[in-house]
Formats: structure tokens, C-alpha cells, sequence
């Protein structure tokens, strides 16, 4: 699957005041206002526009991003990769080819943004697929590719320890390690 084609449909960035402000807390008994229905409906409004924003603009390019959130006055305060690489310049353009995975409000009900950002490195798997092989099978595939990494090492043996006692255990244990 690939990146999102065309415009992304951003909402509008929320107007000044934040609508979380103006909450009413009634006390028991006190008549609720159409006011006060207004500013809830409002502050939802406001959760599912942030909801919007985000899965709006997932998957896209930096560069396509930080035009859609400038033409609905939104600003990025703040970009960071995945593996917590804080970006020190969001309006740098060497970052436009990162893909967004995530965008969220500083402060809800603030136009100012935070964007989650893919890494620049390739993040494939390095390791060889051992899935499915038994130990020496895995064991003789890694060593093919490796080498021998530790000289002399070989499997590890144990010996028997059912039915002695915690001191014989540990005797037979010291000479193992030998």
C-alpha cells in the first residue's frame, strides 16, 4: 500500500479561545443552559477535528504536510522521529521526504501542532530469517554468515543435578566450570 494520493481535507484550525476553557461545572439541581450545550458540543467538536487532522494527514510526506497545516493556519511547534530524534528545525527542508505518522495538538484547542515523523534510516530487519529452523539448523545459518564468533565455543553442557544434595549440586556445578 502506498502513500495517500491527493489534497488531504484538513480541518480548520480551532478558533482563539479554547472551547475546554468555557466548560460549565454545574452544581446538582442547577438548570443546564443551551449555552452550556453549545460549548460541549463544541469541545467535541473540537476531539473529533483533532482525530480528523491526524488520520488525514498519516502516511504522507513532511513537505505536503507542513503546506496543508500552513494554508488552515496550524503550526508545527514541535517534530520527532520514532526513535525519539527530536528534530531541532521543523521548517527544515531536508525532512520533506519523511513520511508523517502522526499529527496531534500541543494543547487541544491551540492551533500550534506536533508531528511524529518516520526515521531517514532504513529500519528493515538486519538479522537473517530463523523462523521455523531447529537450533543446529539456525546455529550452522548463522555461523555460515558470521563465522565462528566466539573461538572455541561449542555447546554448553550441563551436569545431572536430579536427586543430589544443594552441596553435591554445587560441587558438580564447579567442576563443570572447569
Amino acid at each position: 500500500m502506498g502513500p495517500p494520493t491527493g489534497a488531504p481535507s484538513v480541518p480548520a484550525s480551532p478558533a482563539a479561545g479554547s472551547p475546554f476553557d468555557a466548560l460549565p461545572f454545574p452544581s446538582p439541581g442547577d438548570r443546564i443552559k443551551a449555552d452550556d450545550f453549545k460549548t460541549l458540543s463544541r469541545s467535541l467538536r473540537l476531539i473529533y477535528d483533532t482525530y480528523a487532522l491526524s488520520s488525514a494527514l498519516s502516511g504522507r510526506s513532511f513537505g505536503e504536510v507542513k503546506l496543508a497545516l500552513a494554508a488552515q493556519q496550524y503550526q508545527v511547534v514541535r517534530a520527532m522521529s520514532v526513535f525519539g530524534a527530536a528534530v531541532d528545525d521543523p521548517n527544515d527542508t531536508s525532512l520533506d521526504q519523511r513520511r508523517v505518522l502522526q499529527v496531534v495538538p500541543a494543547v487541544l484547542g491551540e492551533p500550534r501542532v506536533l508531528v511524529l515523523l518516520t526515521e531517514a534510516v532504513d529500519t528493515r530487519r538486519f538479522a537473517p530469517n530463523l523462523i521455523g529452523l531447529t537450533y543446529r539448523e539456525a546455529a550452522e545459518r548463522l555461523r555460515a554468515l558470521f563465522g565462528d564468533a566466539a573461538p572455541g565455543s561449542g555447546p554448553i553442557s550441563a551436569p545431572q543435578l536430579v536427586g543430589l544434595t544443594l552441596g553435591e549440586a554445587r560441587a558438580a556445578l564447579a567442576r563443570a566450570s572447569r
